[in-house]
């Protein structure tokens, strides 16, 4: 799991409405782009394209109009500031403000609204990595376009914490060096996302992904966990998880279930909750910090990570560092 850096980051700054609407489409969506009661803007744009999606800050410091007709991915646009407006063709209309999410389907033109103080979190997905999400979680063909509800409710907590993880990675993204240098972390976050949404936003694949499912055993769930142990630093999602197995993901769920263990996922959080406590266990403070452990497993939310870890361990990770050389004590069991 060795850190690593990404190419693809795009910094934009610009006043020229041109080269706003250029730099707008190589990295998220062909657009006319139309400035209000002026003829410049003060574009912002910090983005990230990774393997799976491409997330960062957009703000055109201006009131301007953005006319998309070619929607070719799913976009989040989440504000941090000010407001937007967007409408549909078919007379469906979403106002956002911080705190409010909307979310784009592919094939839906639209016109977007921003005011000259609006800033916000563009997340896009392509259609084709959205699918294949869907389908390893259903363990079957996805014939119908993906179609979303067009704003997301945050009024649950699931919701909440998908916007929270959100906003994490897109401040990430800012951060050379940080959580996004290590490859397992980036994975786990770009899966958390796109699983997540497809879980948390209604679209006409909810009930399917509620319904699925099929016979359990207790095979299934010893196949997930021979994997796991196999190989942990895999950035397995549930989704992958379950294709590798055989099963869908409610399958693999209830499998866990009536084997009577956690889900796949909190079971993967604990087995490498054990490696980081090892690698501790073996160093020192002078070769590898807390930090560098934890996120090189995968873990992003320190102050979480480090509950998690005295709540499996009964100490927190710094005193395991510390204590190298001192009586250890055995691992808890899974």
């Amino acid at each position: 799991m060795a850190e690593f850096a990404f190419d693809l980051a795009t910094e934009v700054r610009t006043t020229d409405v041109d080269e706003a609407a250029d730099a707008l489409g190589r990295v998220y969506v062909a657009a006319e782009l139309t400035p209000i009661d002026t003829k410049s803007v003060n574009m912002q744009m910090n983005a990230l394209q990774l393997p799976l999606l491409t997330l960062g800050y957009l703000g055109f410091g201006a009131d301007v109009a953005i006319r998309a007709d070619d929607v070719t991915a799913y976009y989040i646009d989440a504000p941090l500031s000010g407001r937007a407006v967007s409408r549909w063709r078919d007379g469906g209309l979403v106002k956002t403000t911080t705190g409010s999410v909307a979310v784009f389907t592919p094939g839906t033109p639209c016109v977007l609204d921003w005011s000259d103080d609006c800033g916000q979190i563009c997340l896009k997905v392509s259609e084709p990595q959205m699918r294949w999400q869907l389908e390893a979680m259903l363990n079957h063909p996805v014939r119908e376009r993906i179609t979303f509800d067009r704003q997301l409710n945050l009024n649950t907590t699931a919701a909440n914490d998908w916007y929270h993880l959100l906003r994490l990675l897109a401040r990430e993204a800012r951060q050379p060096g940080g959580l996004l240098s290590h490859r397992l972390a980036v994975e786990n976050l770009q899966h958390l996302l796109i699983e997540g949404l497809l879980q948390i936003q209604p679209h006409n694949y909810t009930e399917a992904l509620t319904e699925s499912g099929g016979p359990t055993s207790a095979a299934v769930a010893k196949r997930a966990i021979d994997l796991m142990h196999d190989h942990p630093e895999t950035p397995w999602s549930s989704a992958e998880l379950a294709r590798a197995t055989g099963a869908s993901a409610r399958t693999l769920q209830r499998a866990f279930e009536r084997s009577g263990l956690a889900s796949p996922m909190l079971y993967l959080r604990r087995l490498r909750l054990q490696r980081v406590h090892a690698e501790l266990a073996a160093n020192s403070p002078d070769s590898v910090t807390v930090t560098m452990v934890a996120s090189r497993w995968g873990f992003v939310h320190l102050g979480r990570f480090a509950s998690q870890y005295r709540q499996l361990f009964g100490e927190s990770p710094s005193e395991t560092l510390r204590a190298r050389g001192k009586e250890t004590y055995p691992t808890p069991p899974l």
